[in-house]
């Protein structure tokens, strides 16, 4: 397994840990020796998940006395960062999810998207198209795209029922995404409903739209995504550690 994979999942197991955390009311967490051995890892593969944690304003590392879980953390309901599956996202933000899939197509890329993916001229790439519900009404529409090749199967929309686009490029394609990065826009409906098919579902005026690429445990580009959100229901936080 790759470093970047063993990290991520350190670090995803940490938050899981650290959301336990306000059930007991202990803020601190154990040693960097306790988690290495609890988790069978090395205390640099801690040691790294935990920086990444302090970077980003979730725990607090106190001279002399220990590493503590920062309160307002657990206040968050979503936050912005890790990417978290979407489904999870929304029970996070208190509804029930579910999800369609709306559109499995199989087309010849266009040269912006083929130049990204390191393409050559005529290959072909799958986009899958989902829409996620909260309580019943669509709340994320995400639209993921990547070469054909990159996989050995044949998409079905009946295929991709009931499975993650991560899952589908790890299992069939030996391909782990360990990391993305993102830009932010809004868009009003009109634009919406020319940009994804499934646009004329959402039942809000405008969107927040996140266009993500997505790289692979070789920090290869190997995915673009968009990502549609209804903000009614998802609304997203972000703890900054200030350097100014």
């Amino acid at each position: 397994m790759s470093k970047v994979n063993l990290s991520s999942s350190v670090k995803n197991y940490l938050y899981q840990y650290i959301r336990s955390l306000e059930q007991t009311g202990n803020m601190k967490l154990p040693p960097e020796s306790e988690l290495s051995l609890k988790l069978g890892v090395s205390r640099v593969t801690v040691r790294r998940a935990l920086d990444e944690l302090e970077n980003e304003g979730i725990i607090l590392r106190i001279q002399g006395r220990g590493t503590f879980v920062n309160p307002e953390a657990l206040t968050i309901q979503v936050n912005l960062m890790p990417g978290e599956e979407f489904s999870r996202l929304i029970e996070n933000c208190g509804y029930h999810a579910s999800v369609e899939v709306k559109a499995v197509r199989r087309k010849e890329a266009d040269l912006e998207t083929g130049k990204l993916l390191g393409l050559e001229p005529g290959e072909e790439i799958y986009e899958v198209e989902k829409v996620y519900f909260a309580d019943g009404h669509p709340a994320i529409i995400s639209v993921d795209c990547f070469a054909c090749d990159l996989i050995g199967i044949d998409l079905t929309c009946e295929f991709m029922a009931g499975r993650s686009i991560f899952e589908v490029l790890h299992q069939y394609g030996g391909c782990f995404i360990a990391r993305d990065k993102i830009s932010m826009e809004t868009m009003n409906r009109e634009e919406m409903e020319k940009s994804v098919v499934s646009g004329k579902e959402m039942e809000c005026d405008s969107v927040l739209v996140f266009r993500g690429k997505n790289y692979n445990q070789e920090n290869k580009l190997v995915m673009l995504d968009r990502e549609f959100y209804d903000t009614r229901y998802i609304q997203f936080s972000l703890l900054r550690v200030k350097n100014v």
